[in-house]
């Protein structure tokens, strides 16, 4: 019997366990969720307007200009 008492406090501490590292990570992702979706996107924005300006600089370097649209040199 005290066995079993013992495998059964256990199983309770590593729920209680489970439970806080569950609010943990929870709160943690809630506080810096929109700081990272926040980076990612600066990024998306640096890498996008890096190409399109390499992109149009080529263009200009063959006496083309960049079509915006399609994305391509006319």
């Amino acid at each position: 019997m005290e066995n079993m008492k013992k495998k059964a406090q256990s199983l309770i501490e590593y729920g209680l366990i489970l439970a806080l590292v569950a609010v943990i990570a929870v709160t943690i992702l809630s506080k810096f969720g929109k700081t990272m979706t926040d980076a990612a996107d600066k990024t998306n924005t640096a890498v996008s307007n890096a190409s399109d300006n390499a992109t149009s600089q080529y263009c200009t370097s063959i006496g083309s200009t960049l079509n915006t649209t399609t994305g391509l040199c006319q």
